[in-house]
């Protein structure tokens, strides 16, 4: 018994799953095998619709040594939801090659595409369609040959088998997984809140099912006529939406023809055929939204680049102008600090603090005289001088850096981060611009609402570890901000919060992606900004 718990104990280790997550994943994985178990293919349980072909691929996606769970998750829905007397020596060799079908799927995603990239790109998505057809197609032939070898179909059915086995994981695959794409991300998550405030969303999500009953309205025979009605939601989604929108309406449209099948009888070819129209409208759609996020991204990196030219211009002139200034500034407060020494042997209660002040004075001289010469390199060259850095211990210097302005416009202050985070390749100086110009908009915009208490004025910083990325979040509790306003928070010139939110804002997300990362605000009451950093960034190898 000890012995199986041990293995039980390095399988879990292997996969990188807990006990919990483990048995939600089986429970998923069985109960999309059962929504979805609708016109099988006669003595096969081989449907027109997989769904949970997307959860597989998903889990081995972000967890690669999880096939036997995988494995286990298939074999079972085959023995519990299968209507089919099929052998166990075929079920099992069967859900063993639709495990391989699926580790290749996930391989070659994992190598092709990074799953994290924040813009879908239309060559992300041909590659991504090219693959799910791809290990599709692998996954029905090696079960086809699985069956035809246990002698469960004669070598005359193999095509039949393939064909539909491939069309049930592929829709599966292009529908599903790109859902699972976007839940996996905050960033992507965030996005999607915010479409689901916008009321245009509903309106395509009504339109979406107006078009639906047009459809289905019409005899089974004239409904491939009208199908293409449904196009229309799914481009005016991902026209308006981008990417995310196009997932979505997609998604909509594959849980309301679903609906509209299993309401009504049909041929189990005539599903078939509507799910290789569904196919190619949720292609389509998320290659428009890919061409859509695209453009958006170019006008936004040229306008940025445009502002940033001209902020470098300015850098590099105020640069020339205040190192002297500084450099007189620090030289007259260390010879400030002598005199006071001097005088430390006479009996004045004001020499300690003319020393601590002349102390401040001097650090604070000294770290703008480096703040500005190191965004005049950035702006010039864009230049990083990365080196691990304890980022916890950057985020306590700018809260206290940024304490007594608090206190004194009544907002409170707070802190946290992930214990088990780690060092982080950044530069400092420059992710400390980053972060105090964060925390001093939260401190202005809490501070301008005047309807909350002192007590109710919060503004909270916290770090945490997210795969191999960092996650800072600056958040506070004034009224935030709507959709409108996020898509173009970091493009203004004119400050719309007292204390500024507009150039800043602009070379905080320039910072932060010459280090690899993101800088996004997220809609909704209470203002929420978000940058991540890669944890590997950096690295000399």
């Amino acid at each position: 018994m000890s012995s199986l718990s041990a293995r039980l104990a390095g399988w879990r280790q292997t996969a990188g799953l807990g006990v919990a997550r483990m048995i939600l994943y089986f429970a998923a994985y069985v109960g999309l095998a059962w929504i979805s178990f609708i016109y099988p293919a006669r003595g096969l349980n081989i449907t027109p619709w997989n769904p949970q072909a997307a959860l597989a691929v998903g889990l081995l996606l972000w967890q690669p040594r999880s096939w036997w769970l995988v494995w286990v998750a298939v074999v079972s829905g085959e023995a519990l939801v299968g209507n089919e007397a099929v052998p166990w020596p075929a079920m099992v060799l069967s859900a063993g090659t639709v495990t391989a079908g699926y580790a290749a799927t996930a391989a070659a995603l994992r190598l092709w595409i990074a799953p994290k990239l924040p813009v879908v790109t239309r060559r992300d998505v041909v590659v991504f369609l090219a693959v799910v057809a791809g290990g599709a197609l692998l996954g029905a032939v090696l079960r086809a040959a699985a069956l035809w070898a246990t002698d469960v179909v004669p070598a005359a059915r193999i095509p039949a088998v393939i064909h539909r086995a491939f069309i049930g994981d592929c829709v599966g695959l292009v529908v599903t997984l790109p859902v699972l794409w976007v839940l996996a991300s905050r960033e992507r998550t965030a996005a999607t809140r915010t479409m689901l405030r916008a009321g245009e969303a509903w309106l395509i999500a009504v339109v979406t099912a107006v078009a639906m009953l047009i459809v289905f309205a019409q005899p089974t025979e004239e409904q491939f006529k009208y199908f293409y009605l449904l196009f229309l939601p799914v481009v005016w989604a991902a026209a308006r939406f981008g990417a995310i929108g196009a997932v979505w309406s997609a998604a909509l449209v594959q849980m309301l023809l679903m609906l509209a099948v299993q309401t009504a009888t049909y041929q189990p070819l005539t599903v078939f055929e509507l799910q290789v129209l569904m196919a190619a409208l949720t292609s389509t759609g998320v290659l428009l939204g890919a061409t859509v996020d695209e453009r958006e991204e170019a006008q936004q990196a040229l306008r940025a680049s445009l502002r940033l030219a001209a902020a470098g211009d300015m850098a590099a002139a105020l640069a020339h102008e205040l190192n002297q200034p500084l450099t007189a500034m620090s030289t007259y407060a260390r010879a400030s600090q002598l005199i006071a020494r001097k005088l430390g042997s006479q009996p004045n209660a004001l020499v300690d603090p003319l020393v601590e002040v002349t102390d401040k004075l001097a650090d604070e001289a000294t770290r703008a005289g480096e703040v500005v010469n190191r965004l005049r390199k950035f702006f010039r060259d864009r230049s990083t001088e990365l080196q691990p850095t304890d980022i916890g211990q950057l985020i306590v210097d700018a809260v206290q850096s940024q304490e007594r302005r608090a206190e004194g416009l009544g907002v409170n202050l707070a802190w946290s981060c992930d214990p088990g985070l780690g060092a982080v390749w950044l530069d400092p100086v420059q992710i400390t611009v980053v972060l105090r110009n964060l925390l001093a908009n939260a401190i202005d915009a809490a501070s301008a609402d005047r309807e909350a208490a002192p007590a109710q004025r919060h503004v909270t910083i916290r770090a945490l570890q997210e795969d191999d990325q960092v996650i800072v979040t600056v958040v506070d509790t004034a009224r935030g901000l709507n959709s409108a306003e996020v898509s173009r928070v970091f493009e203004s010139r004119r400050s719309e919060k007292p204390g500024g939110m507009g150039v800043g804002l602009a070379i905080s997300r320039s910072i932060v992606e010459a280090h690899g990362g993101r800088l996004w605000a997220e809609a909704g009451p209470g203002g929420k900004f978000h940058f991540s950093l890669p944890v590997t960034a950096g690295v000399p190898t």
